[in-house]
């Protein structure tokens, strides 16, 4: 196994681990609309999506090399490499996509930077890690153990 393959299996793993986590939150955030597929439409977060979307198939992009050197080239343990990046991928995303709603709506007149902060990046953060955390470390673990299982 060359580096370079071992890193080429990590990137297509982490897309398709992507493309599962993507879906899943879908799925959640319909079950918040009432079973509503129709939400994005409706609460009009069609930016936010998008640019997550970016983010999160970005990031899968980066730490998908390292995942597939760090297992299959180093031996490190599938499931703790798998974790680790499902929860950065998950983390840093639900950072980088709140600052969106930021620069679109920006502050309002009565609002100091610290709110517009808290109201646009902290609670979207929070409660995206807060929910999407154990199906990002559990997606993350299947993700790991399609590495291992692709030499």
């Amino acid at each position: 196994m060359t580096p370079e393959r071992a890193k080429n299996i990590g990137i297509k793993k982490a897309l398709q681990s992507t493309t599962i986590g993507i879906l899943i939150a879908f799925l959640f955030m319909m079950l918040l609309a009432g079973g509503n597929p129709q939400w994005m439409v409706e609460w009009n977060y069609w930016i936010n999506i998008i640019i997550g979307i970016v983010i999160f198939y970005g990031l899968a992009y980066l730490f998908g090399k390292n995942a597939g050197y760090e297992i299959l080239i180093k031996k490190k343990d599938s499931d703790k490499v798998g974790a680790k990046y499902g929860f950065l991928i998950l983390t840093i995303t639900a950072f980088l996509v709140g600052w969106t709603g930021f620069v679109q709506e920006g502050m309002e007149a009565s609002d100091t930077f610290w709110d517009s902060f808290e109201d646009y990046i902290f609670k979207p953060f929070f409660w995206i890690t807060l929910i999407g955390l154990l199906p990002a470390i559990l997606v993350g673990i299947l993700f790991g153990k399609w590495i291992k299982k692709s030499k």
